[in-house]
């Protein structure tokens, strides 16, 4: 939910020798016209679920002129049926900083477009065995280092946090208070709200007939092609040097 320019460049694996490998969504028939279309973009995103979306607000902030394409509506494809979890304590520290972003930028989207997205309503992680105990253990700690607030609990604790619980066949538990869900109709909402709010532009019902390319110059890469325009199922044409495949489950449709 919340690229960083680290993960945006990961999207561009070749983007060093001139190319950006493309993702795009489906192909439906617009109901845009294509005068409401661009003729240039810095960058055409594919795809209107929660990375496309955040994927276009970010870049849009970063000064490029950012478009996106959603052959249907935003979050009709795998985004808006997603549970939404996020818990803070995880074991990679790029992970912990990334939901820790994804978590401010709910509250802070929230704040500035008025959609909610965010539940704050804690985790909670039960161990039935020493070596799940001692790993919840050592993610607390880890915990500690990045300012997130985590409490190690006794069987006979974890009922004050969820009295429904069985706790006669546990060895303990880690709550973690900030822990909380996403709804992810909600979040994609607010990036868009705000994305176009910055200069983005976003257009539902605008499906990808194609990604024109030519063969690479670079004689690192001969058999690579570069990216020179995006056209829709309606026969517009956007030039631009990139696109990003956020389409999830219809990734390969797009990059085929």
């Amino acid at each position: 939910l919340a690229p960083r320019a680290r993960g945006l460049i990961g999207i561009a694996s070749l983007e060093g020798s001139g190319i950006f490998v493309s993702q795009k969504r489906s192909m439906a028939s617009s109901n845009v016209s294509a005068t409401t279309l661009p003729t240039d973009a810095d960058v055409v995103v594919v795809g209107g679920g929660s990375l496309g979306m955040s994927t276009l607000f970010h870049l849009q902030k970063k000064g490029l002129s950012a478009v996106l394409l959603e052959r249907n509506q935003l979050t009709s494809g795998t985004t808006w049926h997603s549970a939404g979890m996020l818990w803070r304590l995880r074991p990679s520290d790029i992970d912990i900083e990334l939901h820790g972003y994804t978590r401010e930028m709910c509250m802070r989207l929230e704040e500035e477009t008025g959609i909610s997205s965010w539940t704050e309503n804690g985790g909670l992680f039960i161990a039935n065995n020493d070596e799940r105990f001692e790993e919840y253990k050592r993610l607390a700690e880890t915990g500690k280092y990045f300012g997130i607030e985590s409490s190690i609990l006794k069987p006979s604790e974890i009922n004050d946090v969820h009295p429904l619980l069985r706790t006669d066949d546990t060895v303990g538990a880690m709550y973690s208070p900030s822990d909380g869900t996403i709804d992810p109709s909600g979040i994609v909402n607010a990036y868009a709200k705000a994305a176009k709010k910055i200069g983005a532009r976003v257009f539902e019902r605008t499906g990808v007939g194609s990604v024109e390319t030519t063969p690479s110059s670079n004689p690192q890469t001969p058999n690579a092609s570069v990216i020179q325009s995006v056209t829709t199922t309606s026969g517009h044409t956007i030039r631009t040097p990139v696109v990003i495949n956020a389409c999830g489950a219809w990734a390969n449709e797009l990059a085929s």
